[in-house]
């Protein structure tokens, strides 16, 4: 099974946000970001043309990023959990992923960091302790054992792509 996870695009500004006393959730995304997500999605589609689900946290720029993965790979499903909300630990998203994904074999997973490397750190590694790094935009790829049977420090990381890197890519 392939596990895909997927940073949030570019959104405002934090502290412009906390300035006008707004919630952080609902940052949303920068035109540059929607167009960058969009233009790295483009790029490798075919390898994402067969995800099965997009799960997303449910602030608004992960739902955002989601939204643009889900329309530029054909309107995939989009669900949320609360499971992967920034100050989540990285734990809570193995019971989630065993529940949902039975007969799934790939998911994307659209969230925050530190939470998405850490997520990726524990399912690797068995510690949440991060040794990735996600960027806006990056997507790391894992390959798991079914995702009901996912047992952390079972999976292998396939590959890790940066915007700069993806940006290479023809």
């Amino acid at each position: 099974m392939f596990l895909y996870l997927i940073r949030h695009a570019i959104a405002e500004e934090r502290e412009i946000f906390a300035k006008k006393k707004l919630e952080d959730s609902l940052r949303p995304l920068t035109i540059k970001g929607e167009k960058k997500l969009s233009k790295i999605i483009i790029k490798i589609k075919k390898d994402l043309s067969d995800v099965d689900l997009i799960v997303t946290s449910p602030f608004l720029r992960t739902k955002q990023s989601a939204k643009i993965i889900s329309d530029l790979l054909g309107k995939k499903k989009v669900i949320e959990s609360a499971e992967l909300v920034p100050h989540a630990t990285p734990e809570a998203f193995i019971p989630w992923l065993k529940s949902h994904g039975k007969s799934l074999k790939k998911i994307v997973v659209v969230g925050h960091e530190p939470h998405l490397s850490s997520l990726g750190s524990y399912i690797l590694t068995g510690k949440t302790e991060s040794f990735l790094e996600l960027k806006k935009s990056s997507i790391a790829l894992i390959e798991t054992g079914s995702f009901e049977e996912i047992t952390p420090s079972k999976a292998s990381l396939l590959w890790l792509l940066s915007p700069k890197l993806i940006d290479k890519i023809e």
